[in-house]
């Protein structure tokens, strides 16, 4: 998942909560489903936070690069 982009992850995700609020999935493909979509929240979480502190790394330097 390191290699996902955060709008790729967001879009697999919101297939995920699609297909359960569905209704239709099978009880052990909700679990997978579930399983899943907790591995994205924590990736896109984690990819707003860098991003985050990027933005402040900015605010107070000026114009220090980020990278």
């Amino acid at each position: 998942m390191k290699e996902m982009k955060y709008e790729d992850a967001v879009k697999k995700l919101t297939e995920i909560m699609e297909k359960l609020e569905s209704g239709e999935v099978p009880l052990d493909k909700t679990f997978e489903l579930y399983e899943e979509g907790k591995k994205l929240i924590t990736f896109c979480r984690n990819q707003l936070t860098e991003a985050e502190g990027k933005i402040l790394k900015i605010s107070k330097n000026g114009t220090e690069e980020i990278k």
